[in-house]
């Protein structure tokens, strides 16, 4: 992670593995990593697929997701220790279980209303553009 000027919290720097996810995000569109033999998505990305044990000949692409899921576990952090967070509002961070597999989980930080926060609350990705080339994925409840 690093900081813009512009946005002044962390910003992530993709690598190898993550480049995919990064590139799918700055279109504003959802994208994991999938098994091009067994279909099973994995985040974060994996050098073999856990659903198939490939290990002759793995095939991965980023496919896109909906987007939608439901909150399975949150946190609400009111101590920022992360520099670019201090003074900040309290943060709401949920683990969201994705429609698309009953295992592919996305941690991100929920944005809006939070009132009716609950297990198992609908969610939906929404994009944030935070600076120049830099988008950040949130959700939000439906």
């Amino acid at each position: 992670m690093t900081t813009t000027s512009e946005y002044g919290r962390p910003i992530p720097v993709p690598d190898e593995s993550s480049a995919g996810f990064w590139e799918a995000v700055r279109r504003h569109e959802l994208a994991f990593q999938r098994c091009q033999h067994c279909g099973r998505f994995a985040h974060l990305p994996v050098a073999f697929c856990r659903g198939c044990h490939n290990l002759d000949n793995p095939s991965f692409a980023f496919e896109r997701v909906g987007g939608r899921g439901h909150v399975v576990n949150w946190t609400v952090i009111h101590d920022h220790m992360v520099a670019g967070f201090q003074g900040s509002e309290p943060l709401v961070h949920v683990l969201v279980r994705l429609d698309e597999q009953e295992d592919l989980l996305f941690p991100a930080t929920l944005i809006g209303d939070t009132e009716k926060l609950e297990l198992l609350a609908p969610v939906e990705i929404v994009f944030r553009d935070v600076a120049d080339g830099v988008t950040l994925p949130y959700f939000q409840l439906l």
